[in-house]
């Protein structure tokens, strides 16, 4: 168990302010870690953020009449989201009297079991056996090398293709992998080598998805909402349409850096200057990985923001020039074409059809199933069909499904141009092409459908190839009440695009800068379990 260490500066709780750049779940979960364990009064936390509603990329919105649109598509694993259970367990349910939102989630997943029958799908609409992982001998020495031999200093910036041969991007393993947690041949191979370790228990059974755990709703009405509003019962003050622009930094008489200024533009373009206390504190997002996306609907195509300045990344590359304790940014957010995709969101009104022909094609029932990956799909397409209703706000005659595709820059099986520039009716026909929905039928599958697009360029940002000290440690050295809460701080051991990775380095920051004398919540190492060893040995032969 590691132990967060201590501020040098000593803090109380009831003269320090804390100020949160972004209102992720990074900042929620900081808040609550605040209240919970430092003592912080809520009133005294202040969350700074650039859009009109809270949460980040956990998003969720949208009714039946304009259509439902969720960004990610963010699954869940009981066995490696410690941190996450443990921040939940502090806030109560809003669904259920008398028990908190962490037993609602383990409640929910005891009674909705995830084991999907139909993974893989070939062109001819035949399921996949993919029992087997499709390894050949090479393929396996290869993926014992990057376990047993590599680290992440051999492995440096190095592409996923840079360890492993042109078969190994063929096999079941790849696709499942790939598709599960949104990989690209051109990822970095040492993330990869993260999420073999830390997701090592999974490994014998992805080809069913068993291990995924799911919130009963999306996770803004799920996870954000009663985040937020447990939150504002206890005073805490979030300011939205609030755009930080720079932080200013001072060295103290002991060569300590400290930080001192908070420039942000607010609604209407207004400049605002907060004055920061060195007892104070400053948590920052570095980084979001749902900058500049953009959204469509059925007739409409969404915007390629390719060439403008994403804001969190703007702000960590104003800060990080001249230190380069603070990291990066460049190495992440330099090259969107690598780490951009598309998803969408279908809501059907009033057409049982629709559902009833994927229920039928799958055989998996709505929440039974979990993502099912085309195969032989030009944009590598996958859809997912959760528990409905998936909204709160959700009409019993409408229902939802999502789906996303990671090769968006080529033309389509049924559709002959990239998904980049299509509208949510061309993905629709490209999707109805691969479910081999008859022509005829077509028109009337379409028949009460909305299907809302996002285009992403910086969501597999994340998973860019990096060295050491690209990412900024959560608490860099020398500066006494700054801090990053994201996706694209150092943390190690613990694997990004997961929640459980923004809400174990709030944790990080907000036990080091109050000086909290508790350990972390330790990371589950599954890789030393002799069992799950045997089960992935045996998986990886098969």
């Amino acid at each position: 168990m590691a132990n967060a260490g201590k501020s040098l500066i000593h803090r109380r709780a009831s003269a320090t302010d804390v100020y949160i750049i972004g209102g992720g779940i990074g900042a929620l979960a900081a808040s609550v870690y605040l209240i919970r364990d430092a003592n912080v009064s809520g009133k005294n936390i202040h969350i700074l953020e650039t859009l009109s509603v809270a949460g980040g990329s956990l998003d969720g919105a949208g009714d039946a009449r304009r259509g439902y649109i969720i960004r990610g598509g963010r699954m869940l694993n009981i066995p490696t989201y410690e941190c996450f259970q443990d921040m939940i367990s502090a806030v109560p349910s809003i669904e259920f009297d008398d028990i908190d939102m962490e037993r609602e989630f383990l409640n929910f997943n005891d009674e909705f079991k995830t084991h999907s029958r139909a993974r893989l799908v070939n062109a001819d609409g035949s399921k996949v056996d993919v029992t087997r992982m499709g390894f050949s001998t090479s393929d396996r020495l290869e993926m014992e090398k990057l376990i047993l031999v590599e680290s992440e200093e051999s492995l440096g910036a190095k592409r996923i293709d840079d360890v492993f041969g042109k078969h190994f991007f063929e096999t079941n393993f790849w696709l499942m992998w790939q598709t599960t947690f949104a990989f690209q041949p051109w990822s970095s191979a040492a993330e990869l080598r993260r999420y073999m370790l830390r997701f090592m228990h999974e490994f014998p059974r992805i080809h069913t998805l068993a291990g995924v755990a799911r919130t009963a709703f999306n996770q803004y009405d799920s996870v954000v909402l009663p985040i937020k509003q447990w939150l504002t019962a206890h005073g805490v003050q979030i300011s939205f349409n609030t755009t930080v622009t720079d932080i200013h930094f001072v060295t103290d008489k002991s060569g300590n850096k400290v930080a001192d200024k908070i420039i942000c533009t607010v609604q209407g373009g207004k400049e605002r200057v907060i004055d920061v206390r060195p007892t104070d504190i400053v948590l920052m997002t570095n980084g979001c990985m749902t900058d500049n996306s953009d959204e469509a609907t059925t007739d409409t195509v969404a915007k390629y923001n390719r060439d403008s300045n994403p804001p969190s990344f703007e702000l960590w590359r104003r800060i990080a020039r001249g230190r380069p304790e603070f990291g990066n940014p460049e190495v992440f957010c330099g090259r969107p074409d690598e780490s951009m995709w598309m998803s969408f969101t279908t809501t059907i009104n009033n057409n049982p059809d629709v559902l009833g022909y994927i229920q039928k094609f799958t055989t998996n029932h709505p929440g039974g199933g979990a993502l099912v990956t085309f195969r032989e799909s030009a944009w590598r397409m996958s859809i997912v069909v959760a528990r409905q209703p998936h909204f709160k706000n959700q009409p019993a005659d409408t229902n939802i499904f999502w789906g996303y595709s990671l090769n968006i820059f080529v033309d389509g099986d049924y559709v002959k141009k990239p998904m980049y520039k299509c509208t949510g009716r061309e993905i629709m026909t490209e999707l109805m092409g691969h479910l081999h929905v008859p022509k005829k039928q077509q028109s009337d599958m379409m028949r009460g459908v909305i299907c809302r697009t996002s285009i992403m360029p910086y969501i597999n940002s994340q998973f860019q190839p990096r060295r050491a000290g690209d990412r900024p440690d959560v608490n860099p050295r020398g500066y006494e009440n700054f801090a990053f809460v994201s996706q694209f701080a150092e943390q190690p051991d613990d694997v990004v695009f997961t929640m459980e990775y923004s809400v174990r380095a709030a944790q990080r920051a907000v036990y080091y800068l109050m000086g909290i004398d508790k350990d972390l919540t330790p990371i589950n190492k599954h890789q030393y379990s002799p069992r799950t060893l045997l089960k992935s040995f045996l998986k990886l032969h098969s």
